[in-house]
């Protein structure tokens, strides 16, 4: 039998209890058996426990690199989970594989307003801001001293979207706008919708997931009126948004993905 940890934070388990439930209904049976861990408990539990894998749904790579020296295999690897978190490093690995992308700066001294800017890690459309003088800039950095930020362009668009991908593969894609914010973030009220992208994109976020070796991630992209622009990559990436607007079993295919590593 394999044993295996699902890992969130205190408080992000809290808002994904769907998530935790359903892959535990799944990875309990004669051949798995999964328990739900909080991340500040997870040290103490794997004195007491032996544990052949785990499925981190935080958000430092550490405790995925710790977790790897302990013998445990990680669902994502600790390289996904770096870049996802650090919006520097994702524009970094943007332009290494030239991906299309937005410009980004580590000051906004080249940047004329209104230009946008956000903390390297945050995320559900929180700690991003739209700059039109610079005392809201100001103001921002006094909020938070000890953040690190990011500058874009503002880019005029007509929505983003969010790619789902499994194991490498394209599976989805979901549409997010919003008429009352320039953030489209479907937790902040965009409204979503599902989404057909061309083969280039399809081709172009698969090529990054290989190079990530990720197993379950969320590429994001930002839509203009001629192209489009990678924006940012989840992880960990939710789900509910696909739930509700479609009838693909994101989790049960992502459990039977996991099963199969854990079987070779």
């Amino acid at each position: 039998m394999k044993k295996g940890i699902i890992i969130y934070r205190k408080d992000d388990s809290l808002k994904n209890d769907f998530f935790i439930n359903k892959c535990l209904s799944q990875l309990n049976d004669s051949h798995f058996q999964l328990q739900f861990v909080v991340e500040d408990d997870v040290a103490l539990y794997l004195k007491n426990q032996y544990v052949d894998f785990a499925i981190y749904r935080g958000r430092d790579y550490r405790t995925i690199e710790k977790l790897n020296h302990l013998g445990l295999k990680v669902f994502n690897n600790s390289l996904t989970n770096k870049i996802a978190n650090n919006k520097y490093l994702t524009y970094q690995l943007f332009n290494e594989l030239n991906l299309p992308c937005i410009t980004t700066y580590l000051d906004s001294e080249s940047l004329s307003f209104p230009y946008i800017m956000k903390s390297v890690d945050g995320h559900g459309g929180q700690e991003v801001f739209l700059i039109d003088k610079l005392d809201k800039k100001q103001l921002i950095l006094a909020k938070y001293p000890h953040k690190t930020f990011i500058y874009q362009p503002f880019t005029s668009n007509t929505g983003d979207v969010r790619l789902y991908l499994l194991n490498k593969k394209f599976v989805k894609a979901v549409k997010r706008e919003n008429q009352n914010d320039f953030r489209n973030n479907y937790s902040l009220g965009g409204q979503a919708s599902l989404y057909t992208p061309n083969s280039q994109i399809i081709e172009q976020a698969e090529w990054l997931a290989r190079y990530l070796e990720a197993d379950y991630i969320g590429i994001d992209l930002l839509l203009t009126e001629e192209s489009y622009a990678f924006n940012e990559i989840e992880d960990p990436v939710g789900s509910r948004m696909l739930y509700e607007i479609s009838d693909i079993d994101i989790i049960a295919l992502y459990i039977t993905h996991i099963k199969k590593q854990l079987e070779q």
